[in-house]
């Protein structure tokens, strides 16, 4: 097995500047974003505001080693052009090295002829006291373009056979921490291989479904819905339950499943407060200001709900859906909370799950398209959704598709740099986060994830899920 030469696990990296001014001490942070490089086999590092792509990992018998690239390499451009600087603000996305890079070896890899696939990386070498510019040549093997209809099906393939291999026995997929993280993991994995409409995966997604449903048949729902249960952050795993059980049986459920969702529906409902708000779990968060991810998520799980016959209670939809309406910024996205001025950077996950809610519904449909133009406008801050680079991803192709598959493909082409980057010369799936907090996909497992987002990016026009389908 091939392996990376340094052992660093991180995806990002702070670096502390000390600012001296009027006498006064001030302390900043510089973030790096780490990530795949792709079909090259190698990992790099980019920090806002340079156009220099620092070589932080390279794969044993890799293009990259081949050609001679080295940890330490700084590549600063493509055939002597150099790259833009990265930038740390949400709005820009992959700008600068990132795209460039991506949508260069996507292009480049796709050639039949072998002749044209090789890429000149202009590298900053440090040799001595002085660093040199040196050109390296890398040879790439063939690879379709990850929007081509043949590398599309390659890559979700290849994630589909990750996701396999790491689903356990009985039926679930084991995140780094708690059994919170398991569901929340084998809830959007279930998903994620569903829609794929394999026949090799029935019996496995089965298995999933039953595992989803708990010891008791109640998604580890306690008796007193009040009651926490066994883990933290449940109402995150309780919600993509919904959606897994549903999707498992395109809105046919038979009766073991149907009445784990109802239990469920119903645990959200008694959750929510007289005001319409949410917390992680049983209470309200944040002082009782709330948690509108969780609004969206239920009304998320309340609609997939109603696909499996399971009645939706209207005065507790439309309570929240008020506490949504107050949310809803003049650019379109959900806030954070109904505070005006707590922003929408991180808004893909919040705008995307009610979307969805209410496209399935077929409810209010100006809101559904103020929710899918703000997701059109803005794809490039989808990777960022609270504390996960995934959630967004996950959702907001799903309902982009159902708005308008023309800003579907916009979407696509917003992130074929962050497809390619993610698949290496082997084909494996690599994740790579948000500009800023990842901490949640940590917890629910980077490598699984990234699978996930990979297959829910690239699946939606095959209309096999109920979150596709108009």
């Amino acid at each position: 097995m091939s392996r990376f030469k340094n052992q660093s696990a991180a995806l990002s990296h702070s670096f502390h500047l000390t600012l001296l001014m009027a006498g006064l001490t001030f302390t900043t942070s510089v973030v790096a974003e780490q990530f795949s490089l792709g079909i090259l086999g190698a990992t790099g590092r980019v920090v806002a505001g340079s156009g220099e792509l620092e070589v932080v990992g390279v794969i044993d018998k890799s293009p990259a080693s081949r050609a001679g690239l080295t940890i330490g390499d700084r590549i600063s451009g493509i055939a002597n052009v150099p790259f833009p600087p990265h930038s740390n603000r949400v709005d820009d996305g992959g700008n600068g090295p990132q795209r460039v890079l991506g949508e260069s070896l996507d292009d480049i890899a796709a050639n039949r002829d072998e002749t044209a696939r090789r890429i000149v990386l202009n590298v900053i070498r440090n040799q001595g006291e002085q660093p040199a510019s040196i050109d390296v040549a890398c040879q790439l093997p063939y690879r379709a373009g990850v929007l081509q209809d043949e590398g599309r099906r390659q890559m979700m393939d290849r994630a589909a056979e990750h996701l396999r291999a790491t689903c356990r026995a009985d039926g679930y997929w084991n995140s780094p921490v708690g059994l919170t993280g398991d569901r929340v993991l084998t809830a959007w994995a279930t998903v994620a291989l569903k829609s794929l409409g394999q026949a090799e995966d029935a019996q496995r997604l089965d298995q999933c479904c039953a595992w989803l449903r708990g010891p008791h048949g109640r998604s580890w729902v306690p008796q007193d819905p009040m009651q926490k249960g066994p883990d933290n952050l449940g109402n995150w795993a309780l919600t993509a339950s919904v959606v897994a059980l549903v999707e498992c049986g395109a809105g046919q459920l038979g009766p073991d499943d149907k009445e784990a969702v109802r239990v469920v529906c119903n645990a959200l409902k008694q959750r929510m407060n007289d005001q319409g708000r949410f917390g992680h779990d049983v209470t309200p968060g944040y002082s009782g200001k709330g948690f509108n991810v969780i609004n969206t998520l239920s009304h998320l799980a309340w609609a997939m709900g109603t696909k499996a016959g399971v009645p939706m209670d209207e005065t507790t939809w439309n309570l929240s859906l008020e506490q949504i309406r107050q949310s809803v910024d003049p650019n379109g996205g959900v806030r954070y909370w109904t505070m005006k001025n707590t922003g929408t950077a991180d808004a893909s996950l919040r705008t995307s799950s009610m979307a969805l809610a209410l496209a399935i519904t077929k409810q209010e449909p100006e809101l559904v398209e103020t929710f899918a133009k703000y997701l059109d406008k803005n794809a490039a801050r989808t990777r960022e959704a609270h504390a996960v680079g995934s959630m967004g991803m996950i959702l907001a192709p799903a309902a982009l598709q159902r708005y308008d598959p023309a800003a579907y493909q916009r979407f696509l082409n917003e992130w074929r740099w962050y497809l390619s980057l993610m698949q290496d010369h082997q084909g494996k799936i690599h994740y790579i986060g948000g500009k800023r907090n990842n901490g949640g996909d940590s917890y629910l497992g980077q490598d699984r994830m990234a699978c996930v987002i990979a297959i829910m990016l690239l699946s939606p026009a095959d209309k096999r899920l109920i979150l596709f389908k108009e």
